[in-house]
């Protein structure tokens, strides 16, 4: 699909797009409690909150289907949705700017989980157009770029933010959220998409028959299974840091920081390697760097072994991240792009629940020690079980035929 955009200028569209979730995560994961917190909001409310915002998450197939239907504008079935979800975000941040969260804390609540729904429209449709208009040998680059925008993004504004916070209140980043949400917008305000889509694109209900087939059911659990035992390792690091260690909010902001210089490191090494070596190579030698991540943490009792640690585990978490999006990519049906997409990043979204719960309380019976080791071991079981899937679906990076019928 031409979209009116050079490859370079698509590259930079979309870093800029996750540049800006980048952002918006530096505030979600560092900042909200803490801010929330200053302003005498109990622990309760911040949950129902929290539980709130993960539900467009949730329901991202939905956006996708929509967008896969239904044109709108006469300007394509992306582009229009990627706008709407850009400034509803931009909105939704600059009027919570203007919201006291100690009188209104029910109404800042509102603004907070509607940005993130104009967030995960956002996210959606981008995706979807990354399958629609990027050479699948391009897959892995596309991926180097949003994941890099996104470890950017959240290592620039995580120190940023707390600047901002300590001198001028935490309510100051709602509006610098807004107004770097134009970045994203000036790109993608000049693509061009086509009207409609193309008969290979075009949206058959058919196609979801796709997904009930044993490798993409397969793929499926393999994508669950593979984001537990990674949010089993990843999900307590700074608990254990803060909980255990006594670990400052500094040094916790230091590790994030580190963390995501080795993100940035890790998506782009990861899609050299998938494009040069294929998928097999890229699983093994993902797993790998996680299983050994989690056995280094259930050795290192200090902060500064962790600190040392935490851009090479960021390396990890850039293969992890990088090495099974660039696969679900690939074997997405373009008729159904943006909802099949959205289906498989539903799997992974279960198994980073589940690792996220199942160690959080594991750590009261086994250690964090114990959570880290075992999960990290439990992890080499991915390797079989994604070998099968790759048999079925091919160990180079290439697109799945539209019409399936294997």
């Amino acid at each position: 699909m031409d979209i009116s955009l050079s490859r370079r200028q698509m590259f930079v569209m979309f870093g800029a797009i996750y540049f800006v979730q980048g952002v918006i995560q530096a505030y979600q994961l560092n900042f909200f409690k803490p801010h929330m917190n200053a302003a005498g909001i109990d622990a309760d409310r911040l949950a129902i909150v929290s539980s709130l915002a993960l539900l467009p998450f949730i329901i991202k197939w939905v956006f996708g289907l929509i967008s896969d239907k239904f044109p709108l504008w006469g300007r394509g079935h992306r582009v229009p949705y990627m706008l709407i979800g850009l400034i509803g975000t931009a909105v939704a941040f600059a009027v919570a700017y203007f919201i006291d969260p100690a009188r209104s804390f029910g109404v800042l609540a509102a603004m907070v989980v509607s940005a993130t729904f104009f967030m995960a429209l956002f996210d959606t449709t981008a995706d979807a157009l990354s399958i629609d208009a990027v050479d699948p040998v391009d897959h892995p680059v596309v991926q180097a770029w949003m994941n890099g925008g996104r470890a950017v993004g959240l290592v620039a504004l995580s120190l940023a933010f707390g600047l901002v916070a300590e001198v001028f209140g935490y309510q100051l980043i709602f509006l610098v959220i807004a107004a770097l949400m134009l970045i994203p917008l000036r790109y993608v305000s000049r693509v061009r998409e086509p009207a409609r889509h193309t008969d290979a694109h075009a949206f058959d209900r058919r196609a979801f028959r796709v997904m009930v087939r044993p490798r993409y059911l397969l793929f499926g659990l393999g994508l669950i299974l593979a984001w537990t035992f990674f949010q089993g390792i990843d999900g307590i690091v700074t608990f254990y840091m803060s909980d255990e260690l006594g670990a400052s909010g500094s040094t916790i902001g230091l590790y994030g920081t580190l963390k995501g210089v080795g993100m940035l490191v890790g998506g782009v090494g990861l899609s050299r390697l998938v494009r040069l070596r294929g998928r097999r190579v890229s699983t093994v030698t993902t797993v790998a760097l996680i299983t050994v991540g989690g056995l280094l943490f259930s050795v290192m009792e200090n902060e500064t072994s962790l600190l040392v640690a935490a851009p090479l585990w960021g390396i990890a978490v850039g293969f992890q991240w990088t090495n099974y999006v660039t696969f679900a990519m690939g074997i997405t049906d373009l008729r159904i792009a943006g909802s099949m997409f959205a289906i498989l990043q539903t799997m992974s979204n279960i198994g980073l629940a589940a690792g996220e719960g199942i160690a959080t309380a594991l750590t009261d019976n086994i250690g964090y020690s114990g959570v880290f080791r075992w999960f990290g071991l439990a992890n080499i079981a991915v390797i079989p079980l994604m070998f099968v899937v790759i048999a079925r679906f091919g160990d180079r990076v290439e697109r799945t035929p539209v019409l399936d019928t294997a």
